[in-house]
């Protein structure tokens, strides 16, 4: 490249200088290239921007689907096992072909089953052969009357009280006969737990020796008039 430019002019070395410190600097960074054969500059193609290498992304396969379970088969029931013929079931009852169905099998308590439309005549066959009582008919209920309830008896009337002064004179008056009394005043008193101190005032040992003297004029002996006037309370 040729470049014509008046060296006594201030305004065009300028530009010169200019024009030359740009060139040089693109020269320096790369971004200009002088061609040879023109004398031309020109810039650098910028290069492609690097691209990012691909990504391998693994893709897990779908769960298979849950299968639905077989459905349960019921249980098949066992055959019935084959009955002996005249062999007796549970109730001691051969086979009858009038009540019992055929060819003869047995329920799971080992009775004969029993025959279609015959139900009524094989319960009847089956309560004869278990020996089964007859039903009794309900009867109407007996009225019993009640027994009567016999009335509580009248409170006895309490004796009359007995004077003191009067027992009193009646038992001074056995003492002083000998055979009046069986035993002395003192072994009495003892036996009937009796105390001189209240003896006038205490209805009970009034009436005990009330009672004694009764027994001794009835003829009994010390024993059996303390037993009388000691019952008599």
């Amino acid at each position: 490249m040729q470049i014509t430019f008046d060296p006594h002019n201030a305004q065009e070395c300028a530009t010169i200088a200019r024009l030359l410190g740009t060139t040089a600097a693109k020269v320096q960074s790369g971004t200009a290239q002088l061609d040879s054969a023109t004398g031309v500059w020109t810039p650098d193609t910028p290069s492609a921007p690097a691209q990012p290498a691909p990504r391998t992304v693994t893709i897990a396969p779908l769960p298979e689907p849950d299968t639905p379970a077989a459905p349960v088969q019921p249980d098949t029931p066992p055959a019935p096992e084959p009955v002996t013929a005249g062999a007796l079931d549970c109730h001691g009852m051969a086979h009858d072909d009038s009540i019992h169905s055929s060819p003869p099998s047995l329920n799971a308590d080992g009775s004969y089953r029993a025959r279609r439309g015959q139900k009524e005549a094989y319960d009847a066959a089956v309560a004869a052969a278990k020996g089964a009582a007859p039903a009794i008919p309900e009867t109407a209920p007996v009225c019993v009357m009640p027994t009567p309830i016999p009335a509580a008896p009248a409170p006895a009337t309490p004796p009359e009280p007995i004077e003191y002064k009067a027992m009193a004179e009646r038992f001074v008056a056995k003492m002083q006969d000998p055979d009046g009394l069986p035993a002395d005043y003192e072994t009495i008193y003892a036996a009937l737990s009796i105390s001189y101190d209240d003896l006038d005032t205490n209805q009970t040992n009034i009436a005990r020796l009330s009672a004694y003297m009764d027994a001794v004029d009835e003829g009994d002996d010390h024993d059996g008039c303390i037993r009388h006037a000691m019952s008599a309370d």
